[in-house]
């Protein structure tokens, strides 16, 4: 019979990996900047967990965080589970450009319904609507893939809703349907989310090599 206290157990084990760090689940988004949109909505608490399985694909993640989303995560989550520091406002470095360190895809989950009616209104007044803004621009130029998560109460999904999601999926951009449960439109999981990400990037390098393949066969 055991000596050892009830409450005793034992140490975790020994690992390489630094406090940032991810283990690694693939490679399928090696290379890969992604801009991580996080709206008003109390499912981006979950938002963490969203960058951290990005990142164990490979991916490189950077979170832009709306003021109304700061009352459900936390900057230095973002921060932490990104490993790169959270835009949470604009200033003269243009942020929202990201001209520097140009982004491949842009995720925004969740979408909340204001931002999907201002994404497709064209209304650019903060944080995230700003950088939706460029990254509509450079989707419909082929730099980049946009893809929103919409996330919401199940009374909120009305004509006007299906009105927006269908502006900006003629514009491009692809809406990753949410998890139905309990009335509401809730963000999907992490591996679902991943998935959405990992298929859009796909084929943004597809068509990468397509178009590098045409300019080195014509005259």
């Amino acid at each position: 019979m055991s000596n050892a206290p009830e409450h005793a157990f034992p140490r975790p084990t020994p690992s390489d990996l630094g406090d940032r760090e991810v283990p690694r689940d693939g490679h399928a988004l090696d290379g890969a900047r992604v801009a991580l949109l996080v709206t008003g909505s109390i499912a981006s608490f979950k938002v963490p967990l969203v960058a951290r399985a990005l990142r164990r694909q490979g991916a490189s993640v950077v979170a832009f965080a709306s003021r109304e989303a700061l009352r459900y995560v936390t900057v230095d989550a973002l921060a932490w589970s990104c490993a790169a520091p959270a835009v949470t406002e604009l200033t003269a470095e243009s942020e929202h450009l990201s001209d520097d360190a140009p982004f491949d895809v842009y995720l925004c989950a969740p979408a909340t319904y204001n931002t999907i009616g201002k994404a497709a209104a064209g209304v650019a007044d903060g944080v995230v609507t700003a950088a939706l803004a460029s990254a509509l621009g450079r989707m419909q130029r082929g730099r980049a893939e946009v893809l929103m998560a919409p996330c919401m109460h199940g009374s909120m999904h009305t004509s006007i809703l299906e009105r927006n999601l269908g502006v900006l999926a003629e514009m491009g951009a692809r809406i990753v349907p949410p998890r139905d449960a309990y009335g509401k439109h809730n963000l999907p999981d992490e591996a679902a989310l991943v998935t959405a990400v990992v298929q859009a990037w796909s084929a943004r390098s597809s068509a990468d090599r397509g178009a590098a393949l045409r300019r080195a066969k014509s005259p």
